[in-house]
């Protein structure tokens, strides 16, 4: 995939500089809860499809860097509706959108690692796979203040068992979706979309949503204020990542420290 790349101008990295500040003297992003014993996914190479099953909870997880013009209008909807959800993010978005990622950290949104920019980790090497992964928690927490683990998305859903051990041997737990709402299609339209989030929806399910594909202006932007009623009208609580596989109440806020890393060590291979 390729991506249109901006120069890093002096008011993005202004804004960079000031949330490293607020970091390094104890501050914080102001929206952003810092509870020190907020629950934490448990770090394992062992992928995440769905909550409990059990219980009437939904999460809307938004990826972003797609790179085409993001749906801003989004973070409007989900302001309004008083919903704090997952985004995960990659890293040179992060890069050349501070301002952006500053604003849904100060939303209270929680965010997760979408990798940096290696379309495809399974293509790559081990060292490549761990590379991809800190650049892309760097570049993220750099404007955030926060680290993204253990949360990790792969991009495009390129993962098998090696990626997913070498994640999780630097502190991250993959998160896959029970839903596409496939957003990401060029021929996606609003009701298409609608229908696929609706029928998908059901207990525990993690429905993926995009922040800037193609459509994104024309499809989610337009219809995410409707799913987000009548998903709640059908009973549905709608949560964080965390607050889905860890049962804690929607409101928590993410985690000020990711849990341990697993004890596993990386196969360094050069394939």
């Amino acid at each position: 995939m390729h991506h249109r790349r901006l120069p890093l101008g002096p008011p993005r990295a202004l804004v960079v500089v000031l949330v490293a500040l607020l970091g390094a003297l104890g501050g914080s992003v102001p929206g952003v809860a810092q509870e020190s014993s907020a629950p934490s996914v448990p770090v394992s190479p062992e992928e995440v499809v769905r909550g409990d099953s059990s219980v009437r909870r939904i999460s809307l997880v938004i990826n972003v860097g797609a790179g085409y013009t993001p749906a801003t209008s989004m973070l409007d909807t989900l302001r309004e509706r008083s919903l704090r959800t997952t985004f995960f993010v990659l890293g040179w978005w992060a890069e050349q959108h501070p301002e952006l990622l500053a604003r849904i950290a100060a939303d209270g949104h929680e965010i997760g690692s979408h990798g940096h920019s290696v379309f495809d980790l399974t293509r790559v090497s081990d060292a490549e796979v761990l590379a991809d992964l800190e650049r892309a928690d760097a570049a993220i927490s750099a404007v955030t203040g926060r680290t993204t683990r253990p949360l990790w998305s792969p991009s495009a859903g390129y993962r098998d068992a090696r990626v997913r051990r070498l994640a999780a041997s630097i502190g991250y737990r993959p998160i896959y979706w029970t839903v596409d709402s496939g957003d990401w299609r060029t021929d996606a339209t609003a009701e298409s979309v609608r229908r696929r989030v609706l029928e998908g929806a059901d207990n525990g399910a993690i429905i993926v949503l995009h922040f800037d594909s193609p459509t994104t202006p024309q499809t989610t932007a337009v219809v995410l204020g409707d799913l987000i009623d009548t998903l709640r009208a059908r009973g549905f609580e709608l949560v964080t990542i965390t607050e889905l596989l860890t049962g804690a109440p929607a409101g928590t806020g993410p985690p000020a420290t990711p849990a341990a890393p697993a004890e596993i060590e990386p196969l360094m291979s050069n394939s």
